[in-house]
């Protein structure tokens, strides 16, 4: 027995998808409502079932409009024109999911719909433009039950596994209407209950399956080893105001008040921890007064001091970097940005598209590093993700691959007024400490500066726009999970190929249609 809405027209479609779409919206932060996902999930698995083309497309551009009209709201702070594009863009990787899943057969659905949702997610990280992860699926289960299948197969294993939890809860809604359309008094409806038997069995084994998968990630390496010495730790937050521009906004007052914020230290510390950008120079900034002071904390504290910088190179262009000072004054390493921000810290082909929009915003174009982001320090391999880096699962295994024995996140959110991005950064964070088992630091302006474990607990948290000061003793670790070894890659060919099982499952039932009706298993 299969779910069969009555005969809706293209708005009804529609509508059933922008209610699902909604309810995945609401499972990511800032509302972090996770379990509505796995009901969302299980409206699109029943709505699915046997749909033609036309309904299928109508539910994936809905579900996608649900979903990404709300969890990227915040765009609209800078660009509506912007806002409505990217959820247009981000619709059609649901659309693209969904027209992947063979809809002739539950099994199909079963099979296909939480590995379709794997590849477009796989696609949605890297296209275009280098990807764009805000409001993913995984970031609204940061905090739910699933969450340690990221040690496994990092955030793509982890949206299937809450794409399969609402399958899950479909089939067995389905086993419930089963069960009770052949109840006991119709004892002539032999069809019906072995109907109910084989709903009910279908449910039980994706049940088993959602439950073995989480057993072997709790049992899977942790990422924990090497018995190091923890790090004494101090993240500086300078507060003030958020929902400011860069451009508007005068960097030495920035400066100061983490200079400020930092007086309340005294030693000992191994590591000191300040925001991305807040030391901005339009000369080299070794010769600026401002390095001198951080220079002289440095060697005051005894401490590691890892400094944000913008640094102007010529006279259209900057570098987005994260220098370590040593205990001793001196500048050991430097970490440059790799994956910048399109049309916040760059503009993809600026001479066209200056044509036709206003770019006084981004006056500048940020110049991309290479490599693994890694800080090699006296306090240790140090992991650096800056800002936009943290939505990217191989920024976080890069760095840990190369030595990293914690992960530190400075970022940079005042630009935004609403807390949609503090609260998916953060979440995000979450995310990179369970799939790689190290500790995450993460420090910005005006909050949320954090302290985050290796299973994805908040342990410290500041409040927006205030000026405070974390300290912590934060463990290091040297071991690997299995998703630091194997990667995305492994991941995504396996939701492909699933997709390609779903569908020769399709052909049995397109034959049984033709030769008559026949309860669907």
């Amino acid at each position: 027995m299969a779910f069969r809405p009555a005969r809706w027209r293209w708005w009804g479609w529609l509508a059933a998808g922008l209610g699902c779409g909604v309810l995945i919206g609401l499972s990511v932060p800032p509302f972090g409502w996770w379990p509505l996902a796995w009901l969302g999930f299980a409206g699109l698995a029943l709505l699915l079932r046997g749909r033609p083309v036309r309904a299928r497309a109508a539910l994936g551009s809905a579900t996608g409009v649900g979903q990404y009209g709300l969890g990227l709201w915040w765009v609209h702070e800078f660009s509506i024109p912007g806002w409505i594009a990217l959820i247009v863009i981000s619709a059609l990787f649901t659309i693209v999911a969904i027209m992947l899943v063979p809809t002739t057969r539950r099994r199909g659905v079963a099979v296909g719909l939480p590995a379709a949702f794997m590849l477009a997610d796989w696609a949605r990280d890297r296209y275009p433009i280098g990807g764009f992860p805000l409001d993913g699926i995984a970031l609204g289960q940061a905090g739910s039950p699933l969450a340690p299948v990221l040690r496994l197969g990092g955030s793509l294993l982890l949206t299937g596994v809450t794409v399969l939890a609402g399958v899950t809860i479909a089939e067995l809604g389905q086993a419930a209407r089963s069960w009770l359309a052949a109840r006991p008094a119709r004892i002539s409806d032999v069809a019906g209950r072995r109907n109910a038997w084989r709903s009910t069995g279908a449910a039980a084994g994706l049940a088993g399956l959602l439950l073995a998968i989480s057993a072997g990630a709790a049992w899977s390496p942790s990422g924990a080893g090497g018995h190091l010495l923890p790090l004494r730790v101090a993240l500086v937050q300078g507060g003030g105001p958020r929902g400011t521009r860069a451009i508007f906004t005068d960097p030495q007052v920035v400066f100061e008040r983490h200079l400020a914020a930092s007086d309340v230290l005294s030693p000992p510390f191994d590591l000191v921890v300040w925001p991305e950008g807040v030391l901005q120079s339009h000369i080299p900034f070794t010769t600026t007064e401002d390095a001198s002071e951080v220079a002289s904390m440095a060697q005051f504290l005894h401490a590691t001091v890892l400094v944000g910088v913008e640094q102007d190179v010529g006279v259209s262009h900057y570098l987005n970097e994260v220098v370590a000072w040593a205990p001793d004054g001196q500048i050991v390493d430097t970490y440059v940005k790799n994956h910048l921000v399109p049309f916040g810290e760059y503009v993809p082909d600026r001479s066209l598209v200056e044509r036709f929009f206003n770019l006084a915003d981004v006056p500048y174009d940020a110049i991309p590093g290479h490599g693994p982001g890694i800080l090699r320090t006296p306090a240790g391999p140090i992991g650096v993700m800056i800002s936009y880096e943290v939505f990217f699962d191989g920024r976080a295994r890069g760095a840990v691959r190369a030595g990293g024995q914690i992960l530190v996140v400075p970022t940079n959110t005042a630009s935004y007024r609403s807390t949609e991005v503090p609260t998916q950064e953060l979440a995000a964070a979450r995310l990179r400490a369970w799939e790689t088992g190290r500790w995450v630091l993460q420090v910005t302006p005006t909050g949320y500066t954090a302290v985050i474990d290796p299973t994805g607990r908040v342990l410290q948290r500041t409040a927006l726009d205030e000026q405070q000061v974390l300290t912590a003793t934060v463990p290091r670790e040297d071991g690997r999970t299995v998703y630091v070894n194997i990667g995305d890659a492994p991941i995504a060919i396996a939701a492909a190929l699933l997709v390609g099982l779903a569908w020769l499952l399709a052909p049995a039932g397109i034959r049984r249609t033709r030769r008559g009706p026949k309860p669907s298993s």
